[in-house]
């Protein structure tokens, strides 16, 4: 093997996400800010696995910046928080105050309401559409049935379906002559109720107008980054840049009490793909590719006469051509660049941080990063990432590439991670009309009109004041000193999670 190559090019730095550092945000970051307002799932995905739970290493982010979706993610959470803490204090205040007939016309109001919801619910619970036979042609046409228009009548519907749409019937009813009676006894308390029942409209309104100017103010702000990060902010955004990434060991057979006897499955890390926020795995060489190191000579000698005593090169000489290599793509014509980012990436299994802190280093020199490279057998496992967004990183692509001297035979090992597009509910912002003042005013009445789903979901404000609980005891980081029986590897990538297919 020749040992000829251009001189090595410096170690790239660890490099921010793509535009991030000008101020830009991609679009990715765009639509996962988006995303914590339009659902409720990804919210809590981000408040509970990012930003309250700094005993976690947080992802590395390809192609988008977690800091300005954990701060939307707290304002979103606050938006619905306002919305069902008004439907709770409507309760319990007049009852707390000694009006109870006014708690009686409020909860009878919104039962009414949420029994609504449940009686769509099973009304659309088997409609399914049904393909269309085509008609065959059997003779004369018969004469049409006198009942036919009255057809949806006479249909025949689930016993079980009837019996609970008598039973909501029966409580509507229930609950619609007990309002009356109490209103017809209290007719003061029932202005009271009414004026409670305008308040929630408004404010129902107000917090779905508010949603859609927040992300008309996502889809063209310059920048979504706060001037002033928070700690919990200025960890994860140190984290989400390290070189370094804690990834999780699969666990061990006897552990799992399975009896696995599958071993074709061979890599350098089990059957689990450990690039944690790179997206699906989607291509591996498997098993590495061995080369042989052989000096120039005759093929007729024996391989091992062949061999180098010593290798010729180093493993990080090697690694040093490859990045300089990769990193001409951005340099070539417009017609064929492949825009590239290249930086270094080590890789260390959370039980192995467990036993040797030392492992996780504040940040790595040059020396620092060549020792790992040239060490082989170590177990901080380093690859030379390349990452090409495309889309406005709305697609990015990952080739992770692996080099080591072992003996006189040189390792190559590399796999290809995808990241591919978020939900279309995330991007419908751009679309048109639905980004302006109409689609401010759509989306207060949208809210109005999903105000009895709210109704069921408003014990749910109890999370957000535990996580606000916990955001506020808990330190900022929790991985910089070990704690008993607590591995640190990363878990969740909001970006995975929300990836498609």
């Amino acid at each position: 093997m020749t040992t000829s190559h251009a001189p090595p090019a410096p170690l790239a730095p660890s490099a921010p996400p793509a535009k991030e550092a000008t101020g830009e945000p991609t679009a990715a970051t765009r639509h996962l800010c988006s995303g914590v307002y339009v659902d409720e799932w990804f919210r809590d995905l981000v408040i509970n696995e990012v930003c309250t739970k700094p005993h976690r290493r947080v992802a590395p982010s390809y192609g988008f910046d977690i800091v300005p979706v954990m701060r939307h993610a707290w304002r979103a959470a606050a938006l619905t928080a306002l919305l069902r803490m008004t439907l709770m204090a409507s309760m319990v205040v007049p009852a707390c105050t000694g009006a109870a007939p006014v708690t009686i016309l409020v909860v009878c109001g919104l039962a009414l309401l949420w029994l609504l919801r449940r009686t769509l619910m099973i009304r659309d619970a088997d409609c399914t559409p049904r393909p269309r036979r085509k008609r065959k042609r059997r003779g004369p046409r018969s004469a049409p049935d006198p009942q036919a228009p009255f057809w949806p009548l006479s249909r025949r519907t689930d016993p079980d379906k009837q019996r609970a749409l008598r039973r909501i019937g029966v409580t509507a009813f229930s609950l619609t002559l007990t309002g009356l009676i109490v209103a017809l006894v209290h007719p003061d308390r029932a202005v009271t109720a009414l004026h409670i029942a305008t308040g929630i409209v408004i404010v129902c309104l107000c917090v779905g107008a508010t949603r859609q100017l927040m992300l008309n103010h996502i889809r063209r702000a310059p920048t979504l980054r706060p001037a002033r990060l928070s700690g919990r902010q200025r960890a994860a955004d140190a984290q989400q840049r390290h070189v370094c990434a804690v990834y999780r060991r699969p666990r061990h057979s006897e552990d799992e009490g399975e009896d696995e006897d599958d071993l074709t499955m061979f890599t350098l890390f089990g059957d689990e793909s450990p690039f944690i926020g790179a997206g699906e795995l989607v291509y591996q060489w498997n098993p590495p590719m061995n080369i042989q190191l052989l000096r120039p000579g005759d093929d007729k000698e024996p391989l091992h006469e062949r061999e180098h005593a010593v290798p010729p090169f180093q493993a990080h000489e090697l690694v040093d051509h490859l990045r300089h290599a990769v990193s001409l793509l951005n340099t070539d014509s417009l017609d064929v660049r492949l825009p590239t980012q290249v930086r270094d990436r080590v890789y260390v299994a959370e039980t192995d941080v467990a036993i040797d802190r030392s492992l996780l280093p504040q940040g790595f020199d040059e020396a620092g990063l060549r020792a790992v490279i040239n060490t082989p057998g170590t177990r901080q496992h380093h690859f030379l990432e390349v990452t090409t967004p495309v889309e406005g990183s709305e697609f990015v692509a990952t080739v992770l590439l692996h080099v080591s001297l072992r003996g006189r035979t040189l390792i190559i090992s590399t796999a290809a991670c995808v990241l591919a597009h978020t939900p279309r509910s995330f991007q419908r912002t751009e679309e048109i009309g639905h980004h302006g003042a109409a689609a401010v005013m759509w989306a207060a009445f949208r809210e109005l009109s999903a105000l009895p789903l709210e109704i069921q979901r408003s014990w749910r404000v109890l999370r957000y004041f535990y996580a606000l609980v916990k955001a506020a005891v808990l330190p900022r980081d929790l991985t910089t000193s070990p704690i008993r029986n607590v591995l640190i590897g990363s878990r969740v990538s909001i970006r995975e999670e929300s990836s498609q297919a």
